[in-house]
């Protein structure tokens, strides 16, 4: 018997249930761009498995758990590649663990190994019936239908952590909340973790460096994330040419633009505040409104960044430039608030708004480089300010009490 094609989400789930219950001897190869594994296959129950996953090899799994130390590692490593042994049955050998730790510790690499490949959401496969010569090999007994449940178990917590961390491309960094590592209680793999977080590298080179598996990764950056030990490092990227449609950056400075807004509508009206964004967004086109529907002007921008990309994907008229888009459609929106804002609140509420609004505008024309989308933006956002003063007749002159710039972004 032989199975090839292409996957995609729990597809992988069902070819491993499907060879199980036919109890298929022999081997499936996964491959996804460059990382491949192959898991193999004795009447059904999973054996054997081989990745090119660092976090799935057997020495660094007892390394990293302590069984062994580094220099007995490399000491057997050497010692296996002379002789073309297998490393598990040199370190019996040697005296540094037992039998019973090296079939805890092939069954937990086996595991990970098949986790880690039901988290891939597409990729190919290929099975192919052959006989199996596990001479050489520590076997297992692993039923793939456990297996897949606690894959199912994972899969769901973690999209419940990409909810925080929507994007491997995130960049964290620390916090500098806390003062000395006497203050901070993490194990070994935390530690190991939070030391490659230094505000260059992304969420996917932290897994790459780290070698631990992205599941393992990710509750952890959630977890130093909820302490307050670190803190995604916010950028607002507005570059010329053709980028594609990045709108990361437009998001970023319009967050910050309506966190700007909430602040002093919130002073003023308390949680009312969120039904001035609501109502005013039945006067904007019925496409900007599908932009809108899921929305939330309390969540991160990377949030926000996801909610809309899946929005414009779902119109029905995809727009054919969906930066200018955008820009049109947060500039009306601002407008319709500023002038919800001054009906109900009059004149000095609206000209605080408008204060935060150049505020923040400022923040971007001293930090960010110029570049077509952040000086249309810029140019759009003050003429609707000295159009809204005028609406008013409100005097630029009016100020409030000195803040400082960065207390808008501290939300």
């Amino acid at each position: 018997m032989n199975l090839q094609g292409d996957f995609e989400g729990l597809t992988l789930a069902s070819i491993l249930q499907l060879l199980c219950n036919d109890q298929k001897t022999g081997i499936l190869t996964v491959t996804n761009g460059e990382d491949s594994s192959r898991v193999f296959f004795d009447q059904g129950t999973i054996v054997y498995a081989t990745s090119h996953l660092k976090h799935s090899r057997l020495g660094f799994l007892m390394q990293n758990s302590g069984v062994i130390s580094g220099q007995q590692l490399s000491k057997c490593l050497a010692y296996a590649r002379d002789n073309k042994l297998h490393l598990g049955k040199v370190l019996v050998q040697k005296g540094y663990i037992s039998e019973e730790t090296l079939k805890k510790y092939n069954t937990k690499q086996v595991e990970l190994i098949l986790y880690d490949l039901l988290l891939w959401e597409k990729g190919k496969f290929e099975y192919k019936d052959d006989r199996l010569n596990l001479t050489n090999m520590i076997v297992t007994q692993l039923n793939p239908i456990k297996l897949i449940l606690e894959a199912s178990r994972r899969i769901d917590e973690l999209s419940v952590l990409k909810k925080v961390i929507p994007s491997d491309k995130l960049v964290f960094k620390m916090s500098g909340k806390v003062h000395s590592k006497e203050e901070i209680k993490l194990n070994a793999n935390e530690w190991r973790v939070l030391s490659l977080i230094d505000g260059t590298r992304s969420v996917r080179q932290v897994i790459t460096e780290s070698a631990y598996d992205e599941f393992a990764v990710y509750k952890i950056i959630f977890s130093v994330i909820s302490s307050g030990l670190i803190e995604q490092k916010q950028e607002v990227v507005l570059v010329n040419g053709n980028e594609g449609n990045n709108l990361s950056g437009i998001l970023t400075m319009f967050n910050d633009i309506f966190k700007a807004m909430e602040k002093n509508l919130s002073a003023e009206i308390g949680e009312k505040a969120m039904e001035i964004f609501k109502e005013t967004q039945s006067g904007l086109p019925p496409d900007f409104q599908t932009i809108l529907m899921d929305y939330r002007i309390e969540n991160q921008k990377n949030s926000n960044l996801q909610v809309v990309e899946t929005a414009i994907a779902r119109l029905d008229t995809f727009p054919d430039n969906q930066k200018e888009f955008l820009i049109k459609g947060f500039v009306a929106y601002c407008s319709l608030i500023l002038k919800k804002a001054g009906d109900i609140l009059g004149k000095k509420p609206v000209n605080n708004i408008l204060i935060d609004i150049e505020k923040v505008l400022d923040y971007i024309n001293k930090y960010q480089s110029s570049s077509n989308d952040k000086d249309r933006i810029v140019t759009d956002l003050n003429a609707l300010i000295s159009q809204t003063r005028a609406d008013f007749n409100l005097s630029a002159k009016n100020t409030k009490g000195k803040k400082s710039l960065f207390s808008l972004f501290s939300r």
